[in-house]
């Protein structure tokens, strides 16, 4: 429902009506509605960084692993559409606390390390800033929330040229993407 109508917009109440139980019966499992959002945001931010950080993790040089976890970071997206939504359209309505608990820095300095990493190897090109890559990429692909629609391309599809196009335009002018 925080997908489909907002935060806002979405009472207790009808979480209640829609789930079929009284009001009251939700405060067995929750203390409030802002309790309910970061669950959700919390589940799926730990679960796409895990997802991120074991992909990016694997063998092969930098360029190799920064493709190989956008590609992944595209599809879990993808496959948690919804979550997703809530977690990149509603993050801003937590409490400071909890938005500081989930500010989401690790993303971008592992995605800025790795491209320090190829700059060292080579294959990433030097006179690229690494913060400016990396919060380019992670925009460029957490935007997906806002256009992906199910029935449309595969999602894997969509993560090969996410991620070839991402990754290509860091590369050094020798290096070849295999």
């Amino acid at each position: 429902m925080f997908a489909r109508q907002g935060y806002a917009a979405t009472s207790l109440q009808q979480i209640a009506d829609e789930l079929g139980m009284l009001k009251g019966s939700l405060y067995y499992y929750i203390n409030s509605k802002e309790d309910l959002l970061y669950e959700v945001i919390k589940t799926v931010y730990t679960a796409g960084f895990e997802n991120f950080e074991v992909l990016a993790g694997e063998g092969g040089d930098a360029a190799a692993r920064l493709w190989r976890a956008l590609a992944g970071h595209v599809v879990y997206l993808i496959d948690n559409l919804t979550a997703t939504t809530v977690f990149l359209h509603e993050f801003d309505r937590l409490s400071a606390e909890r938005k500081a608990e989930l500010a989401a820095p690790e993303y971008v300095e592992l995605v800025r390390d790795l491209i320090r990493g190829g700059q060292t190897e080579g294959c990433f090109r030097a006179d690229l800033d690494p913060t400016l890559a990396a919060l380019s990429a992670l925009g460029s692909v957490n935007w997906i929330y806002r256009w992906y629609r199910p029935g449309g391309r595969v999602p894997q599809e969509i993560a090969r040229e996410f991620a070839t196009v991402l990754v290509r335009g860091m590369l050094a002018d020798d290096y070849e993407l295999a």
